[in-house]
């Protein structure tokens, strides 16, 4: 082997490239983005459209049909859904993983362009990508006053501060793309009418519209030249403040003028209330912070953080009484996640180099081995550099599965050189022959581990995207790990072993000394494993009994193991430190009155002593709120059950309010996608259809064991109040539906007169009733007097109809179809795959019975994300496992003989079904002591259902991964045996040999690599939830698979031998065909 060669010689140059690779990669780790989790980019793009005042029905007939019509034709789209609600229609379409999300929005944005008929007041759809990082805050910030006893703020107040100074200065720090605000209304300028004045003054509505709106306008008339100098000519009409709009004249009758101030007055004050702030229980104003994709969310927060320092400072100078306080941000989970595994890396490799140490004895060789962790982890850095990934809880956690299997290469090869070290060759000899001997069986290992991650880097769902940084990682420390352990390893002997030819090889300093008891056991352990095999390789009847009976053994496991496993899950849930809340308050409600309802169960919160604070919001994009638990109570195994607890705790408060439609609490998931929520879709042409088979599902799904909630998607009963043209008495006086519809837009919601001009800064300007004690009641509209263009007085329950109904509040579509949702929350310990297939047999099944053909209904959701992750996970393992088959293929010129290493892949997968069902069941009794200490009710059912591993998708890969490990074992035993033939020795004897001579590195491999994750796979705290499954997978599967695999492999190599399968040394030395 060339490579080994010039390595051993030129000792300086392996030298300067390791130094090399050491220092860039150092770099790169620098400058790398840190976050919690890979950015997910969904392929989602989401279309909005407003028209404000519009009804639900009306939104989805103008402007959401008309829009779906050529949305339908985008390329790559897989499903389409709409919301049609008060004045906003939001279509959200679904693309398939993989696609090439800028070509899709261009598509999308042709399409748009091309829908001629939307209504003229309509304002132009907006396109928004959907992605992890822009969908949900990074930090929130709220406004809190200086000092407890100031008195409270009003809160359109501090949205005028929030607006003008606050949300522009965040806008600008680096990283940010957006920043939310809640809690307040803009200013507007409003003329408020007394109906009943303009009636007995003879002023038609139209007169007053078209009066301020062409009065408020300044006109440019050009230049005026005299003899040196011109003059820009203005001719200002502008009003300037409410005194000029009071002043206005709107029409001369007879001799009377009539001016605005008659009939009205102008009030400078805000919009109605739509969204309210609560913080611990006073009036607040909320902001959150989203982050540009890609953006380094631990720097943004900290310059996030910066920049609230220079704001309140600010805010004191210009004596403001309001301080910002930042309550909730992401940054301190990630640290926190960070830290932990950053620890269980270091924990890892001094545990991998310990077990290095019992083994080889010496210093000197733990130095040579020991060397390849660094080099290899810290060169990582630079290829994740390449690939633009960022160091996050995957990546890292890729990394320290890692720390135990790099050195495993290095211990193979190291291991051979000291057997050949022993032969009294002399270093430089034994080195080249020690490491050429194995370096096939090493590249083979490494091929074959590789193998695995090829297909996983290929998957596109969302999962694919958190798969690829843990592929990325490992993968790539492997491979350095290889160049490692053939070029570093050689040459490091040879600089610290001085031994000429024929000197012999003295055992290390700890052996001699200290460890002398270890490695006399270690000798009779190795001397009984050899005296088995050579009994159990015999060709006497009890041996082969013995040989079926170990593969009878090895069937039953493989069953039982199967029957254990817990369900499947999709994504880890996390132990974030908030208790989130969604409140659904009946349709119609003003935000007020949820408010007040909400009020005697906040000061409970408040009240709490482990909630920090807590937030409450209510408005048109969100309501609900969140309880900020004391950190210190969130952390470790403990805080998990304590987090678990409490939720279920404020859930059941919330469950009790009375006033809304339904209320729960739950913890915050890390991954939107982790919040274990599915969807029940129906659909069908007749709303009111739909919507009794929705109130029936409810009943009976929130009935089906493991269901936290089912929360509708849909209103009802949203009050309407219509007015319908009566055409014929219209007609006659001369009035359309035009000014009809101007009248009752000026009586309720105010119509729009242009933009007033205050200092520069425009804010609305509208008409609108008076709403004082004598604003019209429901009875009033009827016989309100209206003087019209024709000099006649009427009333307006001449022109129009009044009814009062109930309409939908919000009609959602799927596809083209009218739709509803239901959203089923599972709970948090409970596995999804379960839960759905219970919705499925036990409501859904009778349901699809009683519904027409007209109607559909399905489980969609995280439920079609988890189904088709499982399938490219499936497919990834097949692929896998076919590139390992003909790896070997090539390595062991024989197309029969892999098929022996490949079975050792099921018993790794059934060692870690083992694995995870024990480490459930030992986590267990801790989780139960947690909870009767803090005397919970039915502790002991809590805690029989607890699972803490689950079996998600993180840990299926786990699975995945074992496959391309496990094999290496047994490929060292196969091609060690190999070698002996080639040597010239007979087929039991080589394969005796080989057996003996194995024994040490395969213990040394298994042990130092197992040891690297024991404290991933124990581990508690932020973050190793998502890692906690595989780590107990990879150990249970190593661990179990290679005490089988040293006897399995030999037994079923040599049943092959004794059925007449037979390998000669003519079969693998090749002579060269010339001789003949």
């Amino acid at each position: 082997m060339k490579l080994i060669d010039q390595a051993i010689r030129n000792y300086h140059t392996v030298t300067v490239i390791i130094v090399m690779a050491v220092v860039v990669g150092v770099l790169c780790f620098q400058t790398l983005p840190r976050q919690l989790a890979p950015t997910i980019d969904k392929p989602e793009i989401e279309v909005k459209t407003e028209y404000l005042g519009l009804s639900p029905d009306e939104v989805e007939r103008n402007i959401t049909r008309r829009l779906e019509d050529q949305l339908e034709s985008v390329e790559g789209m897989k499903k389409m859904t709409s919301t049609s609600q008060h004045g906003l229609s939001t279509i959200n379409l679904e693309f398939e993983w993989g696609i090439d999300k800028n070509l899709a929005m261009l598509d999308v944005n042709n399409k748009l362009q091309q829908v001629k008929d939307l209504p003229v007041n309509a304002d132009k759809p907006t396109l928004r990508s959907i992605s992890s990082d822009n969908s949900s805050p990074i930090m929130w910030i709220v406004l809190d006053k200086p000092n407890e006893k100031m008195p409270n703020l009003d809160q359109n107040y501090m949205y005028k501060i929030g607006e003008d100074i606050i949300v522009p200065a965040l806008r600008r720090v680096k990283g940010i793309a957006d920043v939310w605000h809640f809690g307040g209304e803009d200013r507007e300028m409003r003329v408020e009418f007394d109906p009943y004045s303009m009636a007995r003054l003879h002023v038609t509505y139209e007169e007053v519209i078209d009066q301020l709106s062409e009065e408020n306008r300044n006109t440019r008339a050009g230049f005026h030249d005299e003899d040196n100098r011109s003059y820009t000519v203005r001719a200002l009409g502008e009003f300037l403040n409410p005194q000029d709009i009071l002043d206005t004249v709107i029409k001369r009758d007879g001799d009377k003028t009539i001016r605005v101030k008659d009939f009205a007055t102008v009030v400078d004050g805000y919009k109605r209330t739509s969204s309210l702030v609560r913080i611990s229980g006073n009036l607040s104003n909320a902001f959150g912070v989203i982050r540009k994709a890609g953006a380094n969310v631990v720097e943004t927060c900290n310059l996030a953080a910066k920049r609230v320092e220079e704001l309140n400072q600010e805010l004191l100078n210009r004596g403001i009484p309001i301080n910002l306080k930042i309550v909730y941000q992401e940054v301190d989970y990630i640290n926190e996640a960070i830290r932990l595994v950053k620890s269980n890396l270091a924990l890892g490799a001094v545990l991998a180099v310990a077990v290095l140490l019992l083994f080889l004895g010496s210093a000197r060789s733990l130095l040579i081995v020991a060397i390849s962790i660094p080099v290899s982890l810290v060169s990582v850095f630079i290829v994740l550099k390449i690939f633009g990934r960022s160091i996050n809880i995957i990546s890292l956690a890729g990394m320290a599965f890692a720390v135990g299997m790099v050195v495993d290469n290095s211990i193979v090869v190291l291991e051979n050189i000291y057997r050949h070290l022993t032969m009294r060759k002399g270093v430089f000899k034994a080195a080249y022959d020690g490491a050429s001997e194995v370096w096939g069986a090493v590249l083979a290992s490494t091929l074959t581990t590789l193998a695995v991650f090829v297909p996983i880097v290929f998957i596109q769902e969302e999962a694919g995207q958190m798969f690829r940084d843990i592929a990325i990682t490992i993968s790539a420390s492997i491979a350095l790990s290889l160049l490692v352990s053939i070029t570093v390893i050689p040459t490091l002997t040879t600089l610290l072993i001085h031994l000429k030819p024929g000197e012999e090889y003295r055992p290390g300093f700890f052996h001699r000394t200290l460890f002398k008891p270890i490695v006399l056991m270690g000798k009779k352990i190795s001397d009984a494993y050899s005296g088995l095999m050579e009994w159990m390789l015999r060709n006497s009847p009890p041996s082969i009994l013995f040989r079926v009976l170990v593969i009878a053994c090895v069937g039953w496991m493989l069953w039982y193991s199967v029957k254990t496993l817990p369900e499947k899950d999709y994504l880890p849930y996390g132990n974030v430190d908030m208790v989130f809340m969604l409140i659904e308050p009946v349709a119609g409600t003003p935000v007020e009155t949820n408010m007040r309802y909400m009020a005697e169960y906040e000061k409970k919160i408040v009240a709490m002593e482990d909630v920090n604070r807590n937030f409450l919001v209510f408005s048109s994009r969100f309501n609900g709120g969140g309880a900020i638990i004391e950190k210190e109570l969130a952390a470790g195994q403990r805080g998990e059950v304590k987090m678990a607890v409490k939720s279920e705790e404020m859930g059941r408060e919330i469950f009790e309010i009375p006033g809304y439609r339904f209320a729960f609490a739950m913890q915050r998931p890390i991954f939107r996608s982790a919040n274990k929520t599915f969807e029940v879709e129906i659909t069908g042409p007749d709303m009111l259809k739909l919507k009794s088979n929705a109130l029936d599902l409810i009943g009976k799904i929130s009935a089906i064991k493991g269901v936290h909630s089912v929360r509708p998607e849909f209103k009802f009963g949203n009050p309407e109040l219509r007015f319908i043209p009566r055409r014929e008495d219209a007609a006659r006086l001369d009035m359309g539906m035009n000014e009809i519809g101007d009248i009752i837009e000026s009586l309720n919601a105010g119509k729009y007169l242009g933009e007033f001009n205050d200092q520069g800064e425009p804010i609305d300007f509208i008409l609108v009733q008076k709403k004082d004690a004598n604003k019209l009641g429901l009875e009033d509209y009827r016989s309100l007097p209206v003087w019209t263009d024709e000099g006649m007085m009427t009333h307006l329950g001449h022109l129009v109809d009044i009814k009062i109904d109930a309409g939908p509040a919000r009609i959602d579509h799927i596809g083209t179809e009218r739709a509803i949702k239901l959203r089923v929350q599972v709970k948090k310990d409970i596995a999804m795959q379960l839960v759905i297939d219970r919705v499925d047999e036990e409501a859904l099944v009778d349901a699809r019975k009683n519904l027409g053909e007209e109607y559909g209904l399905r489980i969609g959701g995280s439920a079609d994300e988890l189904a088709s992750t499982e399938k490219s996970l499936m497919n990834s393992f097949a692929y896998a496992l076919g590139f390992i088959y003909l790896l070997l293929v090539a390595l062991f010129s024989s197309f029969l003989r892999p098929f022996i290493v490949m079975l050792t892949v099921a018993l790794a997968v059934s060692g870690s079904f083992l694995g995870i069902t024990w480490n459930n069941w030992f986590q267990r009794g801790y989780i139960l002591e947690i909870l009767k200490e803090w005397d919970v009710q039915n502790a002991q059912a809590m805690a029989a259902d607890w699972n803490w591993i689950t079996f998600d998708i993180l840990t299926q890969l786990g699975i995945v991964i074992l496959a391309g490990i496990v094999v290496n074992n047994a490929i060292l035993i196969v091609h060690q045996m190999l070698n002996n033939i080639k040597a010239g020795m007979g087929e039991r004897e080589a394969l005796l040999l080989s057996c003996q001579t194995r024994l040490r590195p395969i213990m040394m491999t298994v042990i130092s690599s197992v040891f690297g994750m024991i404290p991933l796979a124990f581990g508690e705290g932020a973050g190793t939830e998502l890692y906690r499954g595989m780590g107990t997978a990879l150990i249970g599967g190593l661990s179990i698979s290679t005490l089988f695999t040293l006897f399995l492999v030999p037994v079923l190599i040599s049943l092959l031998n004794d059925m007449g399968f037979h390998t000669k040394k003519e079969d693998l030395v090749k002579e060269p065909l010339a001789h003949h």
